[in-house]
């Protein structure tokens, strides 16, 4: 398993005496092949066999996986695994990263059911596999949101759904009968603000999750937020973003085109290509993209068709998560093209442009 502990403490293999209580990884299946032989879990990045294993060892593992509220050592004894023998199997397993702590007290979470549909896979994600300390590092997270359609309805649906614990939404265009839909705005909604009518909507949805409208008229006030997503027309305009990049504010633009949806570049200020990166680019590679630009940016606004919207939202919130746990997301460097009739997204890498400069922008401190 890539990110499993190096090796056990030292009271795995020697009785036991100085280690943590231990459980066996939520969510992994324990699968026998016959012949003394288990499988634990299917995911190939992290799934192993266990052989030579006798029909009581067989029975222990199977059990550990079916009864968590039994501890790995009293399931061991009522099947009858030998305690020098139940140490051995329990290092190996440790050293693979099955065996993971008993987790202790995390702080609140604001996911629906308290964040039980997404521990379990969020825990497969971390060495010590405590999906809720995931969770409850979410919840102390704020995103702001601009553009606010059927895809970044969307887009804030499923940051609240997965545990962020605050949202800033900035959109004070009404809503349009084509926002009605996939990302839960109503008819009835048509005609009010959408930043107001995202924030009733998540208020129905997900009320532990702090909501506010910024109406500066400046668009959104990046003080205080860990990551901002503007979704927008046609083609990013590199201005939008330069007070992000000076804060050192994370942030990852998501453009709607005729019949395809640009998720990216994720800007990680000073250390990653930014929206003028891809500016200068598209320049150097057609003399007459700065017009072209500055007249796609009068267009009219596109719908956001169902499947696109549907999938560059999902994937605009997965890389916003990746960066609020830690992880270092697809989008930071590339650009995330999903095109209809496919529907999935395709990398294109983005490098800092020479004439650009942003990589050497001072960065805000955590």
């Amino acid at each position: 398993m890539d990110n499993a502990p190096g090796a056990p403490p030292s009271g795995i293999v020697a009785g036991m005496t100085s280690t943590p209580a231990l459980r066996l990884r939520p969510g992994t299946p324990v699968l026998s092949r016959g012949g003394g032989q288990v499988q634990c879990g299917s995911d190939p990045r992290w799934s192993f066999v266990l052989s030579g294993l006798s029909p009581s060892e067989e029975s222990w593992l199977e059990e550990i996986a079916e009864r968590r509220h039994v501890s790995v050592e009293q399931s061991a004894a009522r099947c009858g695994v030998g305690v020098e023998r139940r140490d051995e199997i329990m290092g190996v397993l440790f050293r693979a990263g099955v065996l993971v702590p008993v987790p202790g007290v995390v702080g609140a979470v604001t996911a629906p059911a308290d964040g039980a549909a997404d521990a379990t896979v969020l825990g497969m994600l971390r060495p010590d596999g405590a999906g809720l300390a995931t969770l409850a590092a979410r919840a102390e997270r704020v995103v702001g949101l601009a553009g606010l359609g059927r895809l970044g309805t969307a887009v804030a649906l499923h940051l609240a759904t997965a545990g962020v614990g605050g949202l800033v939404l900035h959109d004070p265009l009404p809503v349009q009968t084509t926002d009605v839909g996939l990302g839960g705005l109503r008819t009835a909604d048509v005609g009010q603000a959408r930043d107001a009518a995202v924030r009733a909507l998540l208020a129905e949805r997900s009320p532990r999750v702090a909501v506010r409208v910024d109406d500066g008229g400046a668009g959104l006030d990046p003080e205080a937020l860990d990551a901002v997503v503007v979704t927008e027309p046609h083609a990013a305009h590199p201005a939008r973003y330069q007070r992000l990049l000076g804060l050192g504010v994370p942030h990852l633009p998501v453009v709607v085109r005729e019949a395809d949806v640009v998720v990216g570049p994720l800007v990680r200020p000073g250390r990653s290509a930014c929206v003028s990166c891809v500016d200068l680019a598209r320049a150097d590679a057609d003399r007459e993209w700065p017009a072209l630009a500055a007249q796609l940016r009068e267009t009219a606004e596109p719908t956001h068709e169902a499947t696109l919207a549907a999938v560059a939202a999902a994937t605009a919130a997965g890389q916003v998560l990746a960066q609020l746990d830690g992880h270092r997301p697809t989008a930071v460097g590339a650009c995330l093209e999903i095109s209809l009739p496919a529907g999935l997204p395709r990398a294109r890498p983005v490098e800092p442009h020479p004439r650009c400069g942003c990589v050497v922008l001072p960065v805000r401190a955590a």
